[in-house]
């Protein structure tokens, strides 16, 4: 089985680079394209701006990473991540109410997005195999005479500050397009895709979308641990509780000794971005154990915001026809709520699902040969995310905003009524709250929540209403920022 002489990754984002590995299994050579300069450290960046908020790294997005890169869990701890046991170390709140302490063996690895990708990014720059060309935007798709199959990319450099001087007078002039080819894409470049304006163009169909609203937003600091804390938790989530409590939070470690400080919104209800602002809608949150975290708490960063959190689905799987060559994968097909932190394990599953569709794909066909790839990869990874998309847009429904104008059947109705019982019980149940934990870290279908035991606790429970008991705790913050120290 020969390989695919060379594929080309739009996109440095974890659904990128883990394309980029996967293709490392069937290709000659991969080149990740990337708007970005791709900094030397793990720093934030302008292209990936919500690596600046709490991100989770659920348990079977963890056990993907580390089959495709061994060891990653080591280098990550050696960096100053965070290991922290799902069940003991979470202290997990629904609307405000405490949910039961479970046992269990899921571990969560704490550490920002820009350590994650900086050392994933480092594995593969060392297999001599993938390389990365960066400050470059992608701005079109060649094809054959026939106009069926992708031949390449059209790219221009972009004239961003920070360049090397021998390029300031292309950048003052204009910059010249540039073709690479390519004998397959996957379109990896996030929210922002251009792939449907590129199939258009092209003659194509593009995919119809599907856009479940929730009107999130959250706004989020780093802070600094209190040293020798003793909370009794390594992370912390109050989740919004529909349709009263609008407000959460979410503590996560990170690396440096430092707390991503994220607070939530929904149905409109936006945490703001000033020093005051963001402080008073920490007080709001029904969480005492949240206010005594962040009273011990250093600010290192101004608070960030970002309102772009609508889940949207890309249904490349129902395309009448399709440009050969070229896939999609990662947020460009499916944007999920960030709120349930699922996107990173999500991109993880699809990286899997490209990996067996190209060693079918490549065991029947010559390495040339790309006809029928797109269609059959785009179907498969439309079964891998129908129940995350099911999970993340029946947990937004709830709310108005996202139920407005939306048609819900029967049958839809009677299993958002059985979550929220799943969730009331959770509450008092940890064996509940351990079945939850697994669905929610995609180690379980969802399915298994209707196991006639979980069901039989669902039905006998009487689950007390879910009223916080809240004590506003005093806090301000030190309003000196890590940016105004330096």
């Amino acid at each position: 089985m020969s390989p695919i002489p060379h594929a080309v990754v739009i996109g440095g984002s974890i659904a990128g680079l883990l394309a980029a590995r996967v293709l490392m299994n069937h290709c000659a050579q991969v080149t990740v394209i990337e708007r970005d300069l791709l900094p030397s450290s793990p720093e934030f960046r302008k292209g990936a701006p919500q690596g600046r908020h709490a991100h989770g790294l659920l348990a079977r997005g963890h056990q993907i990473l580390e089959a495709y890169f061994p060891g990653l869990t080591e280098d990550l701890r050696a960096h100053g991540a965070v290991l922290a046991n799902m069940g003991a170390d979470l202290a997990l709140y629904l609307g405000g109410v405490p949910v039961s302490r479970f046992e269990t063996d899921l571990v969560a690895v704490g550490c920002s997005r820009p350590l994650l990708e900086y050392v994933i990014q480092q594995r593969l720059r060392q297999s001599g195999r993938v390389r990365f060309l960066e400050g470059y935007d992608v701005t079109g798709i060649c094809t054959d005479a026939a106009g069926k199959r992708a031949t390449g990319v059209r790219m221009q450099r972009r004239g961003a500050v920070g360049h090397a001087k021998e390029n300031a007078k292309e950048n003052a002039t204009g910059n010249a397009s540039e073709i690479m080819d390519a004998d397959l894409i996957v379109d990896a470049s996030g929210r922002g895709s251009r792939l449907p304006e590129w199939l258009r163009t092209l003659g194509f169909t593009p995919p119809t979308e599907t856009v479940v609203d929730a009107n999130a937003g959250y706004a989020t600091r780093i802070y600094r641990r209190p040293q020798d804390f003793a909370g009794g938790w390594q992370a912390l989530y109050n989740i919004a509780e529909a349709p009263a409590q609008s407000r959460g939070c979410i503590v996560l470690p990170m690396e440096g000794d430092r707390w991503y400080v994220t607070l939530t919104g929904l149905n409109g209800d936006h945490p703001p971005t000033d020093e005051d602002g963001f402080l008073a809608f920490a007080r709001s949150i029904p969480v005492p154990a949240f206010h005594a975290a962040l009273a011990q708490a250093e600010p290192l960063t101004a608070p960030y915001g970002y309102r772009n959190a609508a889940n949207r689905l890309r249904s490349y799987d129902k395309l009448p026809r399709y440009l050969e060559g070229v896939l999609a994968m990662g947020d460009s097909v499916y944007a999920l709520n960030p709120l349930y932190g699922q996107g990173m394990t999500v991109a993880a599953l699809g990286a899997e699902t490209l990996d067996a569709t190209l060693s079918v794909h490549l065991r029947r066909h010559a390495a040339a040969e790309m006809t029928g790839l797109a269609r059959r990869f785009q179907r498969n990874l439309a079964k891998v995310i129908a129940a995350p998309w099911q999970l993340a847009t029946g947990q937004d429904m709830r709310w108005p905003s996202a139920a407005a104008g939306q048609k819900t059947d029967p049958v839809t109705r009677l299993i958002q009524g059985y979550f929220d019982r799943v969730l009331a019980t959770m509450v008092h149940s940890p064996e509940v709250a351990a079945a939850f934990a697994r669905v929610q870290n995609m180690l379980a279908s969802p399915a298994t929540l209707f196991h006639p035991h979980i069901v039989w606790q669902i039905l006998q429970a009487q689950p007390k209403p879910i009223t916080p008991a809240f004590a506003v705790t005093s806090f301000n913050g030190n309003p000196k920022t890590e940016e105004a120290r330096n």
